[in-house]
């Protein structure tokens, strides 16, 4: 059963998400590390195609992120400027806000809530 975020549990994640990077620095996760949840490695995981719960690609992962090199907790998401008007800048998403199904990971949050996420300035 899928369920999707309702707009003000979107925002608060967002906001949970900001105040989270604003308290501990993200950095790269190196690329061997396996990620929690997902079976696989972050080099795996980047580049994989994330889609909105229609199945619509509407970015990819730039980068696996955690606040030291072997704890991943979050995504660097470039969205694709075609598909989304969420700007040029790659966003943070927190793992859980994220599945992984058909071989793409499937965004668990409205697009109201997207522009609220982090920038990721690498």
């Amino acid at each position: 059963m899928r369920l999707l975020l309702c707009p003000a549990l979107a925002i608060a994640l967002a906001s949970a998400a900001s105040a989270q990077t604003a308290q501990q620095p993200l950095i790269e996760i190196d690329d061997d590390v396996m990620v929690p949840g997902f079976e696989m490695t972050a080099d795996t995981l980047d580049d994989l195609d994330v889609t909105d719960p229609g199945g619509i690609v509407i970015g990819e992962v730039e980068e696996v992120l955690g606040t030291s090199a072997d704890m991943p907790s979050a995504l660097a998401i470039d969205f694709d400027d075609s598909q989304t008007d969420f700007g040029d800048d790659d966003r943070v998403v927190n793992l859980d806000q994220v599945e992984l199904a058909n071989g793409a990971l499937v965004l668990r949050m409205p697009a109201t809530g997207i522009l609220e996420l982090p920038i990721w300035g690498d």
